[in-house]
C-alpha cells in the first residue's frame, strides 16, 4: 500500500472498517496546517517499515466520520485491526500531533501489516 488508500465514510461501518488486516489511518483535513506537516511524518514512518496506513480526508464539516469517530481535533490517528478499533491518537487544539506520536503508533502496527481487501 503505497501510499496511503483513500477512505471515505463508505470505508467504514459506524467506528468498525470494512477490510481485514491491520491498518493506520490518519484523519486529516486539506485546510489543517498540522495535518499537512504530520501526514508527511505519517507516510514516511509507515512506508520505511512497510506498514499499511490510510488517508480519511475530513476537509468537508459534513463528513459523517468527524461525528461517527467523535473527532473534535485533526490530525487524529487511529488504529484498526481485522475492523475493529484497537488505538487511538488525537491532536490537541492548536498544536496538532507531536513528532514522537509515531513512537506509540509503531509497536501498535505488524511490520508489513499490508491490509487485505
Amino acid at each position: 500500500m503505497n501510499p496511503s488508500t483513500e477512505l471515505g465514510p463508505s470505508d467504514f461501518d459506524s467506528k468498525r472498517l470494512k477490510r481485514s488486516g491491520t491498518l493506520a489511518v490518519l484523519f486529516a483535513a486539506e485546510w489543517c496546517p498540522f495535518c499537512r506537516r504530520f501526514s508527511s511524518i505519517f507516510d514516511s514512518v509507515l512506508s520505511e517499515k512497510g506498514m499499511a496506513r490510510g488517508l480519511a480526508d475530513l476537509s468537508d464539516l459534513e463528513n459523517p466520520l468527524w461525528e461517527e469517530f467523535g473527532i473534535d481535533v485533526v490530525p487524529t490517528v487511529m488504529v484498526f485491526k481485522e475492523g475493529e478499533l484497537v488505538y487511538r491518537k488525537d491532536g490537541i487544539l492548536g498544536r496538532g500531533l507531536p513528532d514522537n506520536a509515531m513512537d506509540e503508533l509503531v509497536p501498535k502496527l505488524p511490520a508489513g501489516s499490508e491490509a487485505a481487501g
